[in-house]
């Protein structure tokens, strides 16, 4: 891969900032972490103040391993510090050059482009500064919030899995979205 950052990360988009997580970010990072359609599907249930910061003291952790795997960022609107959501990606095969997204936002900004041009900005950082080959994520069918996203900002469904999670209680399909990094410059630019 590309030069690994030595410093803290912040990514700039038109509307955003991107940011290194904190700990002191737990109250806003409970408004997500407490509730329950926020977290419907995520492998995780809802959590309460102590698993808050015990999340964010691992991404903090996460943070400064070398060579770091992890990049997990508070969305923020510019202009305003406070955590609205989290946008991720975690390098798992290093010698391929590949890496998982994720996303989530706060209830009350959905719907209004936010997690499409932080997943953007988080998409370019890979490519550009952390010389990614290929980005993925993946989303329950039923999380159509998430799959609008994900093809929003030009990834392509690969694969509808079935049954391959077993989450709260059921057995629950995923869908695989995946960009590559020859195909990024020109979805960037067509959403410009």
């Amino acid at each position: 891969m590309g030069d690994e950052p030595s410093a803290a990360v912040r990514i700039e988009t038109p509307r955003l900032v991107l940011r290194e997580l904190r700990v002191e970010d737990w109250p806003e990072a409970q408004v997500l972490d407490r509730d329950p359609l926020v977290v419907r599907y995520q492998l995780n249930d809802v959590l309460d103040e102590e698993g808050t910061k015990k999340y964010l003291a691992s991404s903090v952790l996460a943070a400064s391993q070398s060579p770091r795997q992890v990049y997990d960022f508070a969305l923020c609107l510019k202009g305003d510090d406070r955590l609205l959501g989290r946008v991720g990606l975690r390098v798992e095969r290093p010698e391929h050059r590949e890496a998982m997204v994720w996303f989530n936002l706060r209830r009350d900004h959905w719907r209004r482009g936010l997690a499409s041009e932080a997943l953007r900005g988080l998409i370019d950082f890979g490519f550009s500064q952390l010389g990614l080959h290929r980005l993925y994520g993946d989303c329950d069918p039923r999380n159509v919030g998430s799959s609008g996203v994900m093809e929003k900002v030009g990834m392509r469904r690969e694969a509808h899995l079935r049954e391959n999670w077993w989450v709260k209680g059921e057995w629950c399909d995923s869908f695989l979205y995946a960009v590559l990094e020859q195909d990024w410059p020109a979805l960037r630019s067509a959403q410009q």
